[in-house]
C-alpha cells in the first residue's frame, strides 16, 4: 500500500519519517511511505531544533489558510498519488481526518482511500463549514459516525495532551473497522522507547491494513 504521510506541529516531513523508521522497517517493503511538510511555518515542537532548522504545522487562524491546504493537499495527491492511505501524528492526523471526511461526503475527492493510521491525531476541522467560512471542530456527539473505512488510532495515556482528541476523533470512525492501542510514551510515534509500545501499535496498524485488503 502506499501512504500519504503528515508531521505534527512544529517538525517536518524528515521528522516524522525518523519517528516512524522502525515501524516502517517492521511493516515491511510491501508498502511505499511518502512524506510531505506542511506549507505555514511554525514555531519547533519539543526536540525538532536538534534535527532540522526548518518546522511547518498546516494551518493557521485564518479560512483562507484552511482553503489553501486543500488545493495544497490537491497538488500533493495530483502529484505523487495515487494513495491507498494516511498516516499522520498529532495536527498531521487531524488532516488525513479531514481529508477522510471530504472523501466521505464527496467521494474520491482525494482518491480511493481505503485506510488511515492515527497517531495522538487532533480533532479534525469540518470542511463543509470551511466553505461557509466557519472553522469548527467535528463532534462525534453530535456529528455522529462519518468515517467508515478501516482506521488504527494510537494515543497516550500518560501525558498526552491530545489523548481526548485522539478518542473523539476514534468515535468519528465506525466502531467495527477501526483499532485501538493505547500506550504509555506520552506524545509521540512508538518506535525506539519502548519494544511494547512498538508492537502494540504494529498490531493495531496490521490489523487495518488487512481489513483495508478484505474491504477492497
Amino acid at each position: 500500500m502506499r501512504f500519504l504521510c503528515l508531521h505534527g506541529r512544529g517538525t517536518s516531513a524528515k521528522i516524522f519519517e525518523m519517528q516512524t523508521a522502525r515501524i516502517r522497517q517492521a511493516l515491511g517493503r510491501d508498502h511505499d511511505f511518502v512524506f510531505v511538510n506542511g506549507t505555514v511555518p511554525a514555531d519547533p515542537d519539543v526536540g525538532a531544533a536538534t534535527v532540522t532548522d526548518e518546522y511547518f504545522g498546516y494551518v493557521g487562524d485564518s479560512v483562507s489558510q484552511y482553503r489553501e491546504l486543500y488545493d495544497d493537499l490537491m497538488d500533493v495527491v495530483k502529484a505523487q498519488g495515487p494513495f491507498d492511505g494516511l498516516m499522520g501524528f498529532s495536527e498531521g492526523g487531524a488532516v488525513a481526518a479531514w481529508m477522510l471526511l471530504e472523501n466521505a461526503r464527496h467521494p474520491h475527492t482525494f482518491g480511493a482511500l481505503k485506510c488511515a493510521i492515527f497517531f495522538s491525531a487532533a480533532v479534525p476541522f469540518d470542511p463543509e463549514v470551511i466553505r461557509d467560512g466557519i472553522v469548527r471542530a467535528v463532534d462525534p456527539a453530535t456529528d455522529g459516525v462519518l468515517i467508515k473505512i478501516p482506521t488504527a488510532h494510537i494515543w497516550s495515556k500518560a501525558g498526552d495532551v491530545n489523548s481526548k482528541h485522539a478518542q473523539s476523533l476514534s468515535r468519528l470512525c465506525e466502531e467495527g473497522l477501526r483499532e485501538v492501542f493505547v500506550h504509555e510514551l506520552g506524545h509521540n510515534v512508538p518506535g525506539s522507547k519502548s519494544d511494547e509500545g512498538l508492537a502494540g501499535s504494529l498490531r493495531a496498524i496490521e490489523h487495518t491494513i488487512e481489513n483495508a485488503k478484505d474491504h477492497e
